[in-house]
């Protein structure tokens, strides 16, 4: 288990919000494991896939990363609320993973 980042992975992009997404799925592909039934690795699904971002080979669990710079809050800010929705609502809805980090 690595607790840093890698932040190598950042090389070339400029916007915090993308590097922030870069290196927290990163960290979680590399450092996690499922939480239903303990299956280690997580897999990633491909990018843009709405409200997933990993799933479990062994029991079909999927989730959903949300990250945050300092401490989490009672809000999650997420970019299509709709699309969250819709989903949390559907009879696959994802479960979360909330990670905060520092920027040093």
């Amino acid at each position: 288990m690595n607790l840093a980042f890698n932040t190598n992975l950042a090389h070339g992009y400029a916007s915090n919000s993308q590097i922030a997404r870069l290196l927290t799925e990163n960290w979680v592909l590399h450092n996690s494991y499922c939480p239903s039934c303990g299956e280690i690795p997580l897999n990633k699904f491909e990018n843009n896939r709405p409200v997933a971002d990993f799933y479990c080979k062994k029991c079909s669990e999927e989730f959903e990363l949300k990250s945050k710079s300092g401490k989490l809050s009672n809000t999650i800010t997420d970019g299509a609320y709709s699309t969250m929705i819709e989903r949390i609502n559907s009879e696959n809805n994802p479960n979360f993973f909330f990670l905060t980090y520092t920027k040093n």
